[in-house]
């Protein structure tokens, strides 16, 4: 490695005489086409460092360590120009590394949607009870990017999607809002509710800091954890069952309730592959303060990452 570095600077003094290459023991410097190129060689080391003489102090635009099999490579502007150091970049282009990760956001998830108070206690909250069975989440991520702060190892993730919420309240009661407060009030006398629901529609944008270890050099184990912000784009009430003649019916009482516009979400997941388990709690209502219940969110499930 080293004989072909000196080799290739070799040539350049050659075929430049009227360029300047000063030399002290065991490094070199030689200056060509307003760059400055130095060379340190020590036991069983090269460093190659290039400045840019266009400016003062010379602005560094590469870096490059190699040793016995191993190689380091750092571009800045010429990078970013476009403009690479040919001779230099294939020095060591079988040992380059270039961090990448695959992030787990984007895909396909369902769960068992329930509620919560501040205390963290489940379900019949204020009068507000939910069938557990049959309340769900589903949601669709679609746009996901992570960006590597620590090799291949540890990332942040962020992206886009979209959430379905549906709480199916329970006892046969509804939620009703009377005078700007949504209130749960029971079914109007002679009417048994085959489902009552409450359906949201947000569109997320998560941050979550996701760790993959070396297992077996795959990474395909992973845990991430972090906060899911949204915005709250819709949400109904919806009612069904028989009128005294056994027909069913099926009516949209209200849209709005009072329920906030945006959300908040930490979610925390682990998973190997394509699969994962979630788990989320939000430390915010799902109303508006003084408008609704104080209950929060809270969801259990599976992903299926795309």
């Amino acid at each position: 490695m080293k004989n072909y570095i000196f080799f290739l600077l070799g040539v350049f003094v050659g075929i430049l005489p009227l360029q300047a290459v000063e030399r002290n023991q065991n490094d070199t410097t030689i200056r060509f086409n307003k760059k400055v190129i130095h060379l340190e060689d020590s036991t069983g080391q090269v460093k190659v460092k290039v400045y840019d003489t266009d400016s003062i102090p010379y602005k560094a635009v590469y870096e490059g360590i190699f040793n016995d099999g191993k190689s380091y490579e750092k571009y800045t502007v010429m990078e970013e120009l476009g403009i690479q150091i040919p001779f230099l970049t294939k020095l060591s282009r079988k040992d380059h590394h270039k961090y990448s990760m695959k992030a787990h956001w984007a895909g396909i998830g369902w769960g068992f949607l329930n509620i919560a108070d501040q205390n963290y206690k489940i379900n019949n909250i204020k009068g507000l009870s939910l069938k557990a069975e049959s309340s769900n989440e589903f949601f669709i991520n679609l746009i996901e990017k992570i960006m590597p702060i620590y090799r291949n190892n540890l990332g942040l993730t962020s992206g886009l999607g979209f959430d379905w919420h549906n709480y199916f309240l329970d006892n046969n009661t509804h939620l009703l809002e009377v005078n700007g407060v949504t209130s749960v009030y029971p079914a109007p006398d002679g009417i048994n509710y085959q489902y009552s629901r409450l359906r949201t529609f947000h569109i997320t944008i998560p941050l979550l800091l996701e760790w993959q270890p070396d297992f077996g050099r795959d990474n395909k184990f992973f845990v991430s954890a972090g906060a899911i912000g949204g915005i709250n784009t819709f949400a109904s009430y919806k009612v069904g069952y028989k009128n005294a003649n056994g027909h069913s019916v099926t009516d949209v009482e209200s849209e709005g309730l009072n329920t906030s516009p945006l959300s908040l979400d930490f979610m925390g997941q682990i998973g190997y592959g394509a699969f994962n388990v979630y788990a989320k709690y939000s430390p915010f209502s799902i109303f508006q303060s003084e408008k609704g219940p104080d209950v929060r969110a809270v969801s259990l499930g599976l992903v299926l990452n795309f």
